[in-house]
């Protein structure tokens, strides 16, 4: 395996949309934080009343979801070889990706404030002139196309029953695969997802946070790919 793509799929975040900018808790945090209500992600800790009304409430305004994924993944040996690449596509249309090398702020406040800086300013770039982490409006079928991976697989509970070990050593043994994740808290993927990954695996009926699934699968390919502890 030459590199493995891992994209956090319908992930959880978004600038807070039109329709609730002027809902008095959107209006109160974002007073508190000093920026505009329509330049705040949404976030369901903040802004639970504000998405009663909204369409698929369900699975919105959990960025910590992302958060998480990202922290446990860029702590990993895969990601610390260059062998592991981290995209998180959002529900607004966006695409983040994250550069080799990146570290996360360890608290959750401050990885906010950076998306939310992404969003403004498009990229964070090092003093070397190196670009840390991007967003950019995509569709996901674009950037699928751009990585063009030999394997495009999707975790989901309907899947194709398999284990950990099975499933990381078939990736190993593929040049460029691509794991799509959800990044959502509840409900499913959208027809539009479930086209574009016709391979779905399901690692057992139970269901697991997003950021265990990620961090165990990591580790697994790692055992398989760089000849990781056997513990």
């Amino acid at each position: 395996m030459d590199r493995l793509s891992l994209v956090v799929v319908e992930a959880a975040v978004e600038l807070v949309p039109p329709g609730i900018s002027d809902h008095p808790s959107v209006r109160r945090y974002a007073e508190r934080r000093g920026r505009r209500p329509a330049a705040v992600l949404l976030d369901r800790s903040y802004h639970h009343a504000a998405m009663k009304g909204l369409k698929d409430a369900h699975k919105r305004g959990r960025p910590d979801i992302v958060y998480h994924i990202l922290l446990d993944a860029m702590g990993t040996p895969l990601y610390a070889a260059g062998r592991l690449a981290l995209y998180v596509d959002t529900r607004d249309g966006m695409v983040m990706r994250v550069g080799e090398g990146v570290h996360l702020p360890r608290s959750y406040h401050r990885f906010i404030g950076l998306l939310e800086d992404l969003y403004y300013k498009g990229a964070i770039i090092a003093d070397n002139g190196e670009e840390l982490m991007s967003m950019r409006r995509m569709r996901l079928r674009d950037l699928m196309e751009e990585l063009s991976p030999d394997r495009a697989i999707l975790l989901r509970e309907s899947g194709a029953a398999t284990s950990l070990g099975d499933l990381a050593a078939s990736l190993a043994s593929s040049g460029n695969p691509l794991v799509g994740i959800g990044g959502f808290p509840a409900g499913d993927f959208s027809d539009e997802v479930l086209e574009l990954f016709p391979e779905r695996a399901s690692l057992g009926e139970r269901s697991y946070d997003a950021s265990l699934l990620a961090c165990r699968l990591i580790y697994e390919v790692e055992r398989a790919s760089l000849g990781g502890p056997n513990t």
